[in-house]
């Protein structure tokens, strides 16, 4: 069997991840640890199939009894065929909009117009970020900035000397590669996206569900290709648009996806390409991106960088952005 052992993976998720955020998945998520039938399912699944997260939306999106591990591990057990085919099918693509006021501020450093490519995109809702409403609030002073009219607000606490943005940043053509781009108006991967939330994540899942209604309206523009392969003939696409704008490949909790080798060919190929660089993910995957100057922080952070240059530690989920330069 290839992989770290899915007992001792499902354990640390347990005690690391999920511990403080989620108890329903720290119970089920260590009770799949010390069960012989799950273990033997998840064994019997290529690598990359056996994340915590995948399996846990699969009972979810089979309306498994999740709050009793052992019946929920019963039902896996009893559907094992079903659900292996939904995970060999579908992929953690967890999107999640509230990464824009995150991300707003570094765009906010570039020069305009923009183009931007994001990758890893799932169903793009990163990629309108000049669609929502941002309402970010100064931890010191409780002073706030909002931005944007849009019903869909996004709230980021924030330290340090953030630049944020007075006005939206002017978007020439924007465009989302992923494996398996999600249809915004398809109620199948809708719903998907819902269960990669986690259970008693409730606000999360609220703005998702209004999200997805606004996007509904002006789906963003995604292709099927993966990373990092298709980003220079997806950058050439960009850049006909308008020749003279300015050009940022972005990814948020994407990059996680590829091996160590993975992710220094990455790198490699947006220095060659000449573009910004814009990512947010974790302290471990950052490093391996050629991010400099990480600072020690909390390994449940992620790091923003620009350009090979760590700016700042965030909150996964846009909840809080700590700026360090």
């Amino acid at each position: 069997m290839d992989g770290p052992d899915p007992a001792i993976l499902y354990r640390r998720w347990a005690e690391i991840e999920a511990r403080g955020s989620s108890p329903c998945y720290e119970r089920l998520a260590s009770a799949v640890a010390t069960s012989p039938a799950a273990l033997q399912f998840l064994a019997s699944l290529p690598r990359r199939k056996r994340q915590p997260n995948l399996l846990l939306a699969a009972l979810r999106w089979f309306e498994a009894p999740i709050e009793d591990p052992n019946a929920a591990l019963d039902f896996l057990d009893e559907h094992a065929q079903e659900f292996r085919a939904l995970m060999l099918a579908r992929s953690t693509q967890t999107n999640e909009a509230a990464r824009c006021a995150v991300l707003l501020p570094a765009l906010a450093l570039l020069g305009e117009p923009l183009v931007i490519l994001e990758i890893g995109s799932s169903a793009g809702l990163c990629l309108l970020m000049d669609t929502w409403g941002y309402d970010w609030t100064d931890a010191e002073t409780g002073a706030l900035t909002r931005l944007g009219s849009g019903r869909v607000r996004l709230p980021c606490t924030v330290t340090g000397s953030v630049p944020l943005p007075a006005e939206m940043p002017a978007v020439a053509a924007r465009m989302g590669l992923d494996s398996s781009p999600l249809d915004v108006t398809d109620p199948a991967a809708r719903r998907w996206l819902q269960c990669l939330i986690w259970p008693e994540h409730t606000e999360r899942a609220e703005r998702l569900a209004r999200a997805l209604d606004r996007a509904a309206a002006t789906p963003p523009p995604l292709q099927q290709g993966t990373f990092p392969e298709d980003v220079p003939s997806a950058v050439e696409q960009l850049r006909r648009f308008d020749p003279g704008a300015t050009v940022v490949v972005m990814h948020g909790a994407a990059a996680a996806y590829l091996d160590t080798d993975g992710r220094r060919r990455l790198t490699e190929t947006l220095t060659d390409l000449d573009v910004h660089r814009l990512s947010l993910e974790g302290a471990e995957v950052s490093r391996d991106l050629g991010v400099r100057g990480i600072r020690e922080t909390d390994h449940r952070r992620f790091i923003l960088g620009l350009d090979g240059r760590a700016l700042a530690s965030a909150d996964p989920h846009g909840r809080d952005l700590h700026w360090w330069v």
